[in-house]
């Protein structure tokens, strides 16, 4: 059964490892990643002009997230989708974005919290200083320790806070055992929800 598996954590955190060892496990499953948005955009335009810039980004997602749930040859897919949201007005509105192109599909909608402890964040942060060295890195993820220091201090990630979100501390935590986890929580729910029908 598709499903969309939200995965939402503070920059740094892993979601992007565990999501690729996630759909190893998934058939017929693709990995959309949050810098699928933010990269096209932020190659247009700055943050510095933030309305603009938000604007974009949310036109954006929420094409590609109509895209996703209505078009015929995506429909037995699972998508895992990477964020990181805050729990303030525009990442709550954004996070509502991934559950409603769920709805629109109507597929379960699977929220993932990952957290860690602030050490072990910013010791993954440095692994990303110099993977974004290498081919293909993006240029947009956040490299810096004294902002993520800063993002930790002043915000908390939203959570959906229904019966199908998992939290997840993988703060030591290997990226396949963390996917296996997140696996035996979505088949756990389908058998839940195969059970209830």
């Amino acid at each position: 059964m598709a499903c969309f598996i939200y995965i939402n954590g503070y920059p740094g955190v892993g979601k992007f490892t565990v999501a690729s060892a996630l759909s190893k496990l998934i058939p017929r499953s693709r990995v959309f990643h949050n810098h699928l948005v933010i990269d096209p955009v932020a190659a247009m335009l700055d943050r510095d002009d933030a309305d603009a810039y938000n604007d974009l980004r949310t036109t954006f997602r929420r094409h590609a997230l109509d895209t996703i749930a209505t078009h015929p040859a995506l429909a037995d897919k699972t998508f895992i989708f990477t964020d990181a949201r805050e729990s303030g007005p525009l990442g709550s509105e954004a996070a509502q974005n991934y559950k409603a192109a769920a709805e629109e599909r109507g597929v379960p909608f699977i929220s993932i919290v990952l957290h860690c402890d602030v050490d072990e964040n910013v010791r993954r942060l440095g692994g990303r200083r110099c993977a974004k060295d290498g081919e293909g890195a993006s240029n947009t993820k956040l490299t810096d320790d004294e902002i993520l220091r800063k993002i930790r201090e002043e915000e908390t990630i939203f959570q959906f806070g229904d019966e199908n979100e998992m939290c997840l501390d993988v703060t030591s935590l290997e990226p396949d055992h963390s996917a296996f986890l997140i696996l035996q929580h979505v088949n756990a729910i389908h058998h839940r929800l195969d059970k209830d029908n």
